[in-house]
């Protein structure tokens, strides 16, 4: 008992007398006579219920007690849980927080976790969460850079070119710039992200260029609760965005550091290898094997994009932990077998670590290659932890190296935690060691090792792997995508040895041969099972409710369901099944989800109605502007993005070239309007009116309806409404969600 924590079993110790007292001796009143007509002597059965109860109420505290302790020796695995609650915390404020607080708190549940104590472990667990919370104010401290606060006109910029992203119609070049006409050096930012439309330029990245482009501050999100890429860019260091007018030329004679040289070297070698990779296999399967080669995923057509992504195969895309311990695996078998097969060496020397050491090797240089992502990095942290181990002889997979992983990912690049790579990637790894490293336990020993009986586990095995794994990830996927592929398990199974067998032994290949100019036919060779995966995924995706859409959940939803997939992965005792009570608790609370009857665009001059009918879509007031807000607003609501054609709101109410009026749910009227002379007749006819030009104070005050007018807009960005059953109008903004921080464009 002296090992017990305290707090909790004491507590769960009366706790469980006391509950299981009431149900023993409470059934008395429940208690019939059964079918056999026996005679029912209440005081004989009173006697054994609470007899069982005694019992139970000692034995209970007893075999939870040694759960818990069994879950405690697995503490270690929780470590990044906490760091990330840590930085959850400092990107959830709505105020950018004194950086002493969380020093402050660190060393305090620090200093408690050096305690001797039952309370340890507490202190241990507070620490780590401060560091957590401590990583994320110095990482977005170490990013901060000027972003710009308004829309610049067409103007002459300098700066040196760090990539070229290239799609099919347009160029994407990320720029450090040295300078942009009238903007002063204090409030220049970093880099820019300018995309250009004409022809080819021989520019290269590392080399200083000039160029006419208008740029702009970094979009906030269409919607409240949207994905935030001026977050995602701000940790970038981009602080504006736009189109270039005239494509760059190149400065001579500038000079470049030893950093910016060597990144410019790998640049270099990542965007020649994928022209080199697509001439030689032109078309689809080219573009996707350039892809999980070198990270560039910029030439894959929108059709092989739906494709993949429906039927979830979109993880072939990333360069993920498949194909790591696809390409190092590869490497490290084939050097054992070749070291092997010298038997003085086989003999006389540790060739399973210098296979270990090719293949780490290996997957650095595949990291680089890659271009360093989320999924690259963590796939790498796991293939090092596991090829170290074999180096020092230790076991290679577990959770705890997933830990690792993930701590180290975290206390690096904090802002990690909310890009739907490092999520995904995670949760996948970490169910299937969970899964198999249940399943191991229980395997039979005595199992046969026949090639029918092999071949039996592989393709049961499979299909568990793919089965864990869609599992894990489509609560992220629904989260983040508001969609989920239903029939991924088929796909899968169908595609993964190709990818095992064919695609990535083939690549590997190719990859060797580069240097010798070798290369043309394994590339092609690949090239051509990616076209097989492409035919498996068409087909699958044109299956009948093969994708699946769902509102925009809200994140009490996604929280909830991580800790439960937590307590079920990571623990070790039966305790671990309470996390199974995440699913239906969460599944009743998203049957009550309400979508938003209406959106207001960013821009002030677009809005969208999501009409209450059987057959919804959404309706906006003009096609012309604002189109991806309008895919995002029917994708916030459930509806599939890429099918919904939006309809006007012209052709729902009455309207004319000044604007329209609207009846929504509840009798609420809703009023659209373009032109100041209109607004006193509609704030008096109407319950909601929307401005799309600014409104003066006076006039606002005066206006006896909810107003949202394009100040409004500018001051608070977007706005979402909902209605209530007794028409109540409620209304967030997306300055509710994200409140006054760096990325927002202003700190308090």
């Amino acid at each position: 008992m002296a090992c017990r924590p305290v707090l909790f079993v004491v507590v769960l110790e009366n706790l469980s007398r006391w509950c299981y007292h009431i149900i023993f001796t409470g059934a008395y009143d429940l208690v019939t006579i059964n079918a056999a007509d026996e005679v029912f002597d209440p005081d004989l059965q009173l006697g054994r219920m609470r007899a069982g109860a005694r019992w139970f109420a000692y034995m209970a505290p007893q075999t939870l007690a040694k759960w818990i302790l069994l879950d405690a020796r697995n503490l270690a695995v929780w470590a990044p849980v906490a760091i990330g609650c840590g930085a959850g915390v400092y990107f959830g404020l709505k105020v950018e927080p004194y950086w002493l607080m969380g020093v402050a708190a660190m060393l305090m549940a620090g200093l408690s976790a050096l305690h001797p104590s039952r309370f340890g472990k507490v202190g241990l667990a507070v620490f780590l969460g401060a560091l957590g919370f401590v990583a994320a104010d110095w990482r977005t401290s170490q990013v901060a850079a000027p972003m710009l606060e308004r829309e610049l006109s067409i103007r002459m910029i300098t700066g040196r070119l760090i990539s070229v992203e290239d799609k099919s119609d347009v160029r994407r070049m990320i720029i450090a710039l040295s300078s942009i006409d009238y903007v002063d050096e204090e409030s220049l930012p970093a880099r820019a992200r300018i995309s250009w439309r004409g022809a080819e330029f021989d520019a290269k990245p590392g080399e200083m260029v000039s160029l006419r482009a208008g740029l702009g501050p970094p979009p906030p999100p269409v919607a409240p609760g949207a994905f935030d890429y001026a977050r995602q860019l701000y940790f970038q260091r981009i602080g504006a965005v736009g189109f270039a007018v005239s494509k760059p030329e190149v400065i001579e004679g500038a000079p470049v550091n030893f950093t910016a040289n060597l990144a410019t070297r790998i640049e270099v070698l990542r965007s020649n290898l994928f022209r080199k990779i697509t001439e030689a296999a032109p078309g689809e399967g080219g573009a996707i094997v350039a892809a999980i080669v070198t990270g560039k995923r910029d030439a894959i057509t929108p059709r092989s994009r739906a494709a993949l992504r429906d039927t979830g195969l979109a993880h072939l895309l990333a360069i993920s932990g498949l194909h790591m311990g696809l390409a190092t695996g590869l490497i490290f078998f084939t050097v054992r077998f070749g070291l092997a097969a010298i038997e003085p060496l086989a003999l006389k020397y540790p060739i399973k670590k210098w296979a270990a050491s090719a293949a780490l090797l290996s997957g650095f240089g595949y990291l680089i290659l890659s271009g360093g992502g989320w999924s690259a990095r963590r796939a790498f942290i796991m293939a090092a932890i596991m090829f170290f181990a074999v180096l020092v002889d230790r076991r290679a997979l577990s959770l705890r190296n997933v830990a690792i992983a993930a701590t180290i990912i975290l206390l690096t690049t904090p802002e990690a935690l909310f890009h739907p790579g490092f999520q995904m990637s995670f949760a996948a790894v970490t169910a299937l060691i969970a899964g198999y490293e249940w399943m191991s336990r229980r395997a039979d020993p005595m199992r046969s090792f026949s090639f029918p009986a092999r071949f039996k586990r592989y393709a049961i095995g499979l299909a568990m792997t793919d089965t864990i794994a869609a599992l894990a990830t489509a609560p992220f996927a629904l989260y983040h995508f508001n969609r989920v592929a239903l029939y991924s398990l088929p796909a899968n199974i169908l595609a993964m040895p190709l990818m095992g067998f064919w695609i990535i032994p083939a690549a590997v290949i190719a990859l060797i041969l580069t240097p010798f100019g070798l290369d043309g036919w394994a590339w092609r060779l690949s090239a051509s099972g990616i076209d097989m995966i492409l035919m498996i995924a068409s087909e699958v995706a044109s299956w009948p409710g093969a994708v699946s859409v769902t509102p925009q959940w809200p994140m009490t939803v996604m929280l909830g369901l991580v800790v439960g997939g937590l307590v079920l992965c990571l623990g070790r005792s039966p305790l671990r099944l309470a996390g199974l009570a995440a699913i239906p608790a969460i599944a009743l609370f998203v049957g009550s989800v309400r979508a938003p009857q209406l959106f207001v665009a960013a821009s002030g001059l677009n809005a969208g109605i999501v009409p209450g009918t059987d057959e919804q879509n959404i309706a906006v007031y003009t096609r012309r502007r604002d189109r991806f807000s309008a895919s995002v607003w029917a994708e916030y609501v459930g509806l599939d993005r890429e099918s919904a054609k939006p309809d006007l709101i012209a052709d729902m109410g009455a309207c004319d070239e000044r604007g329209c009026v609207v009846e929504l749910a509840n009798d609420i009227r809703a009023s659209f309007i373009e032109e100041r002379d209109d607004l006193a007749e509609d704030c008096a006819r109407a319950d909601l009116v929307i401005a799309f030009f600014p409104v003066s104070g006076s006039a606002w005050r005066a206006c006896d309806a909810v107003l949202i007018d394009r100040r409004s807009i500018w001051r608070r960005g977007a706005h979402a409404v909902w209605i209530g059953s007794d028409g109540e109008i409620d209304i967030k903004t997306v300055a509710d969600v994200r409140g006054k921080r760096p990325w927002t464009g202003g700190e308090e």
